[in-house]
């Protein structure tokens, strides 16, 4: 408490004298009521009053607590400004004081400028830039912390939670221009050294420019890291877990702390999983709320659904006690309900698959829903339906419209059923996790252009899929394309996909 209350009844007090001095100031230049040697003289007693002042906090708290202050830095390069500008002041009014007496002159050419070039420059404009600085630094750093709940407890004011007594999340520890709305690492380390001597922290970015040297904590770890938005691969996500589970029983003082870009996707998916291991929490579902509730104020901690996905994954792998393992090809995608979007019927689809390094291992041809359609009619035509040829005609015209476009190289067929489309794949074994990404190309202008958006993704572990897959909207990542239509997506739509399994001898 002596840390906080010091500063702000010293920092009132420097305030008051300088309003004091303005006052003196304005009765003489606006009035004409006091000499230019009492307003000089004046400005030295500020000045000392606003040395004293930072003195007096460098005695009473000591040199580690007086320089982590904020702003102390430029307080002190203000009182020393002053100080040194007033006397510079009042020697030039007694030098021309002195003239004035010996030749009678009345004109002060040097000393007025001079004191109001000090006046401005030592005591408004700083102070006014360092406080109106500071604060454009709190509005920035909490807009872009958004939900997400902040550490302000003593002079600290950090996007940091506390998950557990022992497990911190927080955002990337930051420097240079970037600290200016992120953590700044000059501040997060003081926060760790002050309170969790003993800690590790964790850096899960695995983009090269969020990096940092090593030695800027107490102990950090690099070895396993993924990209933004996307999951650890589950044997590593096992492995970095158990890393964290051994450092924090090897002493009860340690601490870990958990970080990404923004600290909240990837530091969750890691967070609840440690909760888990360190027996916090029995179920994913408690894991998750968890998280949510001490990262967040509005409880939504994470939301990309292949995340969540893997926080369970992870709570069967300790329920079963190993990571279950099978050799996997994907056969085919089906896209249920999607055509009644609008503009989706005269699209075409494609099928990407990435692992966890982006690198592409599967890219289809865009498949064109109309050929599908036409693929469903023949279908029906070759299985001996009853279908009369009107009635095919008459199918084909409403759904099809036009000649059937061929699909593009990549892609074995495309299959059409009511509202859905089937992409039909020729893939090679699948690895341990995998993405898969659909898009869907579409005419614009008049169909003078094409455009080609992402319409979803999701995250699998190839141990851990079945014969059939079945992903309602809900579970699927990156649906941006989804939510911006003007009409809602059926509560129906999925993404279906056929897997051939085998287990490994």
């Amino acid at each position: 408490m002596k840390h906080r209350l010091w500063p702000a009844a010293g920092c009132f007090g420097a305030e008051s004298v300088s309003i004091l001095n303005t006052m003196v100031v304005v009765a003489s230049f606006v009035f004409n009521s006091l000499s230019m040697l009492d307003v000089a003289v004046a400005g030295v007693l500020v000045a000392i009053v606003h040395s004293l002042y930072t003195i007096i906090c460098r005695v009473v708290l000591g040199s580690k607590h007086f320089w982590q202050l904020t702003c102390v830095t430029w307080e002190v390069l203000l009182s020393s400004t002053k100080l040194l500008g007033s006397i510079l002041v009042l020697v030039v009014v007694q030098v021309e004081e002195l003239e004035h007496e010996v030749n009678g002159e009345t004109t002060m050419t040097v000393s007025r400028p001079m004191f109001w070039c000090f006046f401005v420059l030592s005591l408004i404009v700083p102070r006014a830039v360092v406080y109106v600085w500071s604060a454009c630094q709190q509005c920035a750093r909490r807009q872009v912390s958004k939900n997400r709940k902040r550490f302000t407890e003593g002079d600290f004011d950090l996007d940091l939670a506390y998950i557990s007594g022992r497990i911190l999340a927080m955002s990337f520890p930051a420097q240079d221009l970037e600290a200016q709305f992120r953590n700044p690492m000059a501040e997060v380390q003081r926060f760790l050294q002050s309170r969790h001597p003993q800690h590790r922290v964790y850096n899960l970015c695995k983009e090269e420019h969020r990096r940092y040297d090593e030695t800027s904590f107490w102990q950090v770890r690099r070895r396993i890291t993924f990209f933004d938005h996307n999951v650890c691969p589950l044997r590593l996500l096992v492995d970095l877990v158990e890393e964290q589970h051994r450092f924090l029983a090897e002493e009860p003082k340690n601490v870990v702390v958990i970080h990404c870009k923004a600290g909240k996707g990837r530091t969750g998916l890691v967070c609840s999983c440690l909760l888990l291991r360190e027996g916090l929490q029995t179920s994913a579902t408690e894991a998750l709320e968890t998280y949510a509730e001490r990262r967040t104020h509005d409880r939504k901690g994470i939301t990309i659904p292949s995340q969540i996905r893997y926080v369970k994954l992870y709570a069967q792998i300790l329920r079963e006690g190993f990571i279950r393992t099978q050799s996997v090809r994907l056969k085919s995608v089906l896209l249920q309900n999607f055509l009644q979007l609008p503009g989706y019927r005269s699209s075409s689809f494609q099928v990407e698959v990435r692992d966890h390094e982006k690198h592409v291992l599967f890219s289809s041809g865009f498949g064109c829903a109309a050929f599908a359609r036409q693929a469903r009619v023949d279908s029906a035509e070759s299985n001996g339906s009853e279908t009369s040829d009107g009635e095919a005609e008459s199918s084909q015209g409403s759904e099809v419209g036009c000649a059937s476009p061929p699909l593009d190289a990549g892609a074995r067929r495309c299959v059409g059923q009511a509202d859905a489309v089937v992409l039909e794949l020729e893939m090679p074994l699948l690895p341990d996790d995998f993405q898969v990404v659909l898009r869907r190309r579409y005419a614009t202008w008049c169909g003078l252009s094409q455009q080609v958006d992402v319409m979803c993704s999701f995250w699998l572990n190839s141990g851990y899929v079945s014969e059939e897959m079945h992903l309602p909207l809900a579970e699927l990542d990156y649906c941006r394309s989804l939510q911006h239509l003007c009409v809602p997506v059926p509560d129906e739509a999925s993404v279906v996909c056929s897997f051939e399994c085998r287990a490994l001898s």
